[in-house]
Parts: structure tokens; sequence; C-alpha cells
């Protein structure tokens, strides 16, 4: 029985003892209601006075080191635990086989210093988790910088695809604008050469129209100032019929023999004017006629200055058309480099972004 009762005395206070406090008479007075006081207190000198043979603190039973743990931590680990196996060391080795109150006050006090020791490797423990947690927090804005950085680079590279696209296409347009330049001045070239055989053709015209005007005209003078002498001859030779005829009325009654010789003379003189005014007549037809030819010709050449003044007049329309679609096409180009411009911007911002980015892993890096 009583060896029962003292072991059961001796693990009830190496409970106690494990779970950081000093077994007193009244704690395990309080668990054992029917035991004795001086019985306890008896086994409880015994336990203490048997307590620095049981009990052997060494550096091995003291923290662990732990995988990612900073070094100057784990040395400040290592000597707070073996500053407290050496105090508790002493104050086990000075404990007398047999424990009176004095003892159990250097006990206590002991058991203070390891209760202050266990503390402090809690406090520092706390304060491990803490740079653990700050150290994870870290890993983690790491890996979110890293990620943020690597969708910086996607859309760069984006951008990138995106501006050489760009390019491509002011490529493709300042080509296709260099081709419709030639294309303009391959026209152009053709439609000049076209104007100026037209041109030359119209010219020669006019000049073979000018050349058929003056022939006509001074035909026609020609004509007239040969009407005009033969009217004056016919009126000239009237004249003096009409006085040949004067002085044969004057001398009828002295000629009348002669009447009829006069009235034979008087009708071939009326036959010879009525011939005469057939070729007057005939003259006058032919004046018509070249007057006619005249005025055609005069048509024709205003048909001419007609075509001529509507090919300046599309020459002109085709210019404008040109010059209109040139300006069209320099206005795209000038519009595909100001996209590409705002691109570049677009670019040189997201690098900058990207390097800072990249700066401040580098710092969380070097403070971790």
């Amino acid at each position: 029985m009583d060896s029962q009762f003292r072991t059961k005395i001796f693990t009830l206070a190496d409970q106690s003892l494990l779970s950081g406090e000093m077994p007193t008479l009244e704690g395990l007075e309080a668990r054992l209601s029917s035991a004795e006081p001086a019985e306890i207190e008896r086994l409880l000198v015994e336990w203490r006075a048997q307590l620095p043979s049981r009990v052997r603190l060494q550096e091995l039973t003291g923290p662990s080191t732990a995988m990612g743990v900073p070094d100057s931590m784990q040395q400040l680990f290592v000597r707070v635990w073996r500053q407290a196996v050496q105090e508790a060391s002493e104050e086990l080795g000075r404990q007398a086989p047999i424990s009176d109150p004095a003892s159990d006050e250097k006990q206590r006090a002991c058991d203070d210093a390891l209760k202050r020791a266990r503390d402090e490797i809690a406090e520092l423990e706390q304060r491990y988790r803490e740079q653990a947690f700050k150290l994870s927090q870290s890993k983690e804005r790491q890996t979110e910088l890293e990620t943020e950085l690597q969708q910086v680079r996607n859309e760069q590279s984006a951008e990138n695809a995106e501006l050489k696209k760009e390019e491509q296409l002011r490529a493709s347009a300042v080509q296709e604008l260099e081709q419709l330049r030639k294309t303009y001045e391959d026209a152009q070239r053709v439609f000049d050469q076209r104007v100026r055989d037209e041109q030359r053709h119209n010219l020669e015209a006019l000049a073979r129209a000018e050349v058929d005007t003056r022939h006509y005209r001074n035909a026609l003078e020609k004509l007239r100032d040969e009407s005009g002498r033969k009217e004056a001859d016919l009126t000239r030779e009237l004249n003096e019929l009409r006085a040949r005829l004067a002085r044969s009325d004057a001398k009828s009654e002295a000629l009348g023999n002669q009447l009829r010789t006069q009235d034979e003379v008087m009708r071939g003189l009326q036959s010879q004017d009525a011939q005469q005014q057939r070729e007057q007549a005939q003259m006058s037809a032919q004046l018509l006629s070249a007057a006619n030819r005249n005025k055609r010709t005069e048509e024709q050449v205003k048909q001419l200055e007609e075509r001529l003044q509507a090919v300046s007049q599309k020459q002109v329309e085709t210019s404008s058309d040109s010059a209109r679609r040139e300006a069209q096409l320099r206005a795209q180009l000038q519009q595909r480099e100001d996209d590409v411009l705002k691109i570049q911007v677009r670019a040189q911002a997201a690098e900058q972004r990207a390097e800072a980015l990249e700066e401040e892993v580098r710092r969380i890096k070097q403070r971790a």
C-alpha cells in the first residue's frame, strides 16, 4: 500500500513538473483528499531529493533547428536553451539529498527561473512564427509580383506583336501608295502624251482648216473682184447701149431706115445682156456656195475649239481627282504613323513598369 501510494505521489509530482508547475503540498492534497498531509509532505520531500538523480537535462533536449529559420534566430534559441539547461542543472546539482524549507525556496526560485526561460523561449518561438509568417507573406508577394511581371511581359509581347502588325500594315500602305504613285505617273504620262497627240492633231486640223479658209477667202475675193469688174463692164456697156439707144431715139425720125438695123443690134445687145445676167447669176451662185463652205469651215473650227476645251477640262478633272486620291492616301499614312507612335509609347510605358516590378522583386529578395 505504501509503495503504491508513493508511486502515485511521484507520478502526480512528475506530471506537475512536466506541465511547467512545481508540485506543492496544497496541489497534491487537492488531488488526494483522503491522504494524510504529513505523509504527502514526506513523500514530496523524498521526491525532491531523488529528482536530481532522475532528471538529466542535456543539449539534445533543446529545440531542433527548423528549415527556413535564419541562422541568427537559431543561434539565439540555442544560447537561451543552453543557459536554461545550465541553470537548471546547477540548481539540481546544488540540491541536497534531504531538502528543507530553505531548499524548497531555492527550488521555487529555480522553477521561476526555468519558467522565465520557458517564457522567453515561447516569446522567441512567437517571434520566430511572426518572422516565418512575414517571410511567407514576402514569398506570396514575390509570387504575385512575378505573376504580374509575367502578365506585363505577355502584354508587352502582345503589344510588340501588334506593333509589328502595324508596321507591316504601314509597309503595305507605303508600298500601295508607291504603286498608286507609279500608276498615277504612268497614267499621267499616257494622258499627257494623248493630250499632246490630240493637241497636235487638232492644231494640224486647225492649220489645215485655216489654210482652206484662207484659200476659200482668196477665191471669194477673186470672185468678188472678177464679178465687180464684170458688173462694171456690163454697167458701162449698158450705159453705152442706153446712150446709143437715146441717140437712136433722137435720130429715129431721121434714121427710119436704120431702125430695123438698130433693132436687130438692140436685140443682139439684149441677148448679150441676158447672157451676161446669166453669167452674173452663176457667179453669184458660186459666191454663195463659197460662203457656205466658209461657214462650214468656221463651224468645224468652232467644234475643234470646243473639243479642245473639253479635253482641257477633262485633264483638269483628272489632275484634281489624282490630287484628292493622293491626299487621302497621305492622310491614311499619317494616321497609321500616329497609331504606331501611340503603340510605341505604350510599349515603352510597359517596359518601364516591368523594370520597376523587377526592381521591386529584387529588393524583396534582398530583404528576404
